[in-house]
């Protein structure tokens, strides 16, 4: 994952974004992103909750994000590119 996608997904977290990800086997996830943080496998986890559950993602294995929140930053972003 390239820096300046790191610095969207904070963005994200810090405004609250509502985001769609699909991991690259092809799994989806929705919900408000809430953190990164580190798994115990010290992975760099995506925190995403929805319906008060939370859900980490392991940020290598993101391929795309898409912002079901209207903003200035950034539509969908193809994380394999």
């Amino acid at each position: 994952m390239r820096c300046e996608h790191t610095d969207y997904l904070e963005l994200a977290c810090i405004k609250g974004f509502e985001l769609n990800v699909t991991t690259l086997d092809g799994e989806s996830f929705t919900g408000k992103a809430k953190d990164i943080v580190y798994n115990e496998q010290k992975y760099q986890c995506l925190i995403l909750v929805h319906d008060s559950e939370s859900v980490a993602i392991p940020l290598e294995t993101i391929a795309k994000l898409q912002s079901l929140t209207p903003n200035s930053f950034f539509s969908t972003l193809n994380l394999t590119d």
